[in-house]
Order: structure tokens, then C-alpha cells, then sequence
């Protein structure tokens, strides 16, 4: 175990401060791969930190792919040659870990052909070369948006193609619709297991992130209403079908029980559609049940390719003029 500690500046967040620190010291060779870091205790008596700025901080540099962190063993450096910080699909994998912090699709080599082809068409296109270079509307191109909803349509979801708003992606899309319409300091709910992009999202828009108790069938909505009799969210973040990342869909009457929650008490819904299943196998959207206030995420990623980065929106007309004031250039969808 190394008995390395780092030098952080005297201003901002300590625990991003340690996490660069561990950054520039894997970098320069001061920490290896292998090397076990200080138990958090002890380096937070060495920094004059609380424990848990330790903790956070660990837990920032494992998710850029620093660190791994070993139950019972401690926080090794992982190191640039040990194991990209977004795994492969297909690719072997040697350390016995199981990394959840992705969701990735069975890999398919039409992916990319159909990627090559399309990119030689736009090739032999100067008019959509020529709009590829050029800035656009920050809600994206109507041509571009009838597109999305004709592809969305046949997926069996029905948008109209006026309202959706593209983003870069659904993690974008999550932290303009948490930009939107929270501010910092205000409580959000979401599954005990959640999707870490969005508890990371909460955390740079500085929100409160309650964890609501699951099981097989998902969120336990008995266990939010609890949570609102006390002190209601602001938002609800929910994965209906297929929970990241467990794996859990609200049934039918969970998801109409969680619309009269967030009625009674006044409470967005953040409804991610990622996790794209065929019509059989998915519930009724959230943004069908309750529309005046349900924000609808779906990206290509799970369906086409994560490395697009494509998404849409359709926000409420409550919050549209906002998102698109937050939105600024994109490149994935949304709807609300």
C-alpha cells in the first residue's frame, strides 16, 4: 500500500481536487497500476478532509476509470493499460469485476456497416455535408426532427415531430431537463439503484438525490408516497422498463399509482426510454399517462450506436420555452 499524499489547492471542491490529483499522479507515474491508495480515513486525517470528501472523491476517480475499488480489499489504481475506463463490447475482461456503470447492447456488426453507409451517402451530399459544418437551431432542424419522429414511429412511438427537441444524447437531455426545472438544492427522487449518469448529474446541478427503496418490480411507489408525505421531490427520475441497473419494470400499477403522486404533490417525472424493449415487453410510457408533466428521454445508443450520441425531447408547454433556453447546440432526443 503506498503511503502517497497529494498537495490540493486551498480552493474549490476538495474532493474534485483529489480526484485530479490521483489523475495527474497516475499520469506522471507517481501512483502505478496495481498500487493500493491510502484507506479513506487515513488519507482524510493526512489532508485535513472529512472522510467523506475522501470517499466522494475515490468514487469520482473510479467512474473517469482511474481506480477500481475492490470490496474488502481496498481502492487499487487501475492504470491506462489495465482496463479502459468505458469497457469494449466483446472484450475480454480479467479482473473478475462486473462493471454496471454502463449498459451496453449485444454487439452487432451491422452497427457499423450501416454506420459506413450512411456516412459514404453524406459524402456524395454537399447539401448535408454543408449542414454538418454549420450552426443550427438549438431545438435541431424540423427536417431533421421529422426524421427522428418517422423513425420513432416505427419503434411504436408516436411524436410529433414539432415538439421533439434533439440533444446531445440522452445523458444531455437528463441534465437540461434537471437544469430546467430544478435548482440547485432542491430534492430529487429516483430507484436506491439508479443510472449513475443521472446521480451525476444531480451532483454538478448540486441537487439532493432520494433513494426510494425497490424490488422485482421496481420502484416501491408505497415507499415514495411515504417519502411525500413528508417532504415531496421535486422530480422523479424512473427507467419503467428494464431499471439500470437491475433490470426491474414498474408494472401497470405502479406506473399509474406513481402518476396520482406526482399530480397530488405537484412532481415532474423524468422518464428515461433508453433501454429500448419491442412493444410487447414495455409498459405504457409515463409520458402518455401523465403528459402535462412528463419528460420523455430516448437515445439511439441502445438501438443504433452509444457513440452517436443521439437523442430527443418533447418538454410540457410549462417548461419548453426554458429547455430550449438551457438546450444550446445538441445532437440526441427527448420528450416531456
Amino acid at each position: 500500500m503506498t503511503i502517497w499524499v497529494p498537495q490540493l489547492p486551498p480552493q474549490g471542491p476538495r474532493y474534485r481536487a483529489l480526484s485530479e490529483a490521483i489523475a495527474t499522479a497516475i499520469e506522471g507515474g507517481e501512483l502505478t497500476a496495481g498500487e493500493r491508495l491510502p484507506p479513506q480515513r487515513r488519507l482524510a486525517d493526512a489532508l485535513g478532509v472529512t472522510v467523506g470528501t475522501v470517499t466522494r472523491g475515490y468514487a469520482e476517480a473510479e467512474r473517469q476509470g482511474w481506480l477500481v475499488a475492490r470490496v474488502g480489499s481496498g481502492t487499487y489504481v487501475r492504470g491506462a493499460a489495465a482496463a479502459p475506463a468505458f469497457p469494449t463490447p466483446g472484450a475480454e475482461c480479467d479482473t473478475g469485476l462486473i462493471d454496471l456503470s454502463l449498459s451496453l447492447p449485444p454487439p452487432h456488426p451491422l452497427r457499423a456497416e450501416a454506420l459506413g453507409r450512411a456516412l459514404s451517402g453524406m459524402a456524395r451530399q454537399p447539401r448535408l455535408l454543408q449542414a454538418a459544418v454549420e450552426y443550427q437551431a438549438a431545438d435541431g432542424l424540423l427536417e431533421q426532427r421529422r426524421v427522428l419522429a418517422g423513425w420513432l414511429a416505427t419503434l411504436g412511438m408516436t411524436l410529433p415531430a414539432e415538439e421533439l427537441l434533439i440533444t446531445q444524447g440522452g445523458q444531455h437531455g437528463i441534465s437540461l431537463a434537471l437544469a430546467t426545472l430544478l435548482r440547485p438544492g432542491e430534492r430529487l427522487a429516483a430507484d436506491a439503484l439508479t443510472y449513475p449518469g443521472l446521480i451525476g448529474a444531480a451532483q454538478q446541478a448540486h441537487l439532493k438525490v432520494d433513494g426510494i427503496a425497490m424490488d422485482a418490480q421496481g420502484m416501491d411507489v408505497e415507499a415514495l408516497a411515504r417519502l411525500c408525505a413528508r417532504q415531496a421531490p421535486r422530480l422523479v427520475y424512473v427507467t419503467p422498463d428494464q431499471n439500470n441497473p437491475t433490470g426491474a419494470s414498474l408494472n401497470e400499477a405502479r406506473r399509474r399509482r406513481l402518476v396520482e403522486l406526482a399530480r397530488e404533490y405537484d412532481i415532474w417525472l423524468l422518464e428515461d426510454g433508453v433501454q429500448y424493449l419491442p412493444a410487447a415487453a414495455r409498459g405504457t410510457p409515463l409520458y402518455r399517462l401523465a403528459p402535462e408533466r412528463t419528460l420523455f428521454v430516448f437515445s439511439t445508443a441502445k438501438v443504433l450506436a452509444g457513440g452517436c450520441g443521439s437523442a430527443s425531447c418533447v418538454p410540457p408547454n410549462a417548461c419548453a420555452s426554458g429547455w430550449r433556453r438551457a438546450s444550446g447546440r445538441r445532437a440526441g432526443w427527448c420528450r416531456r
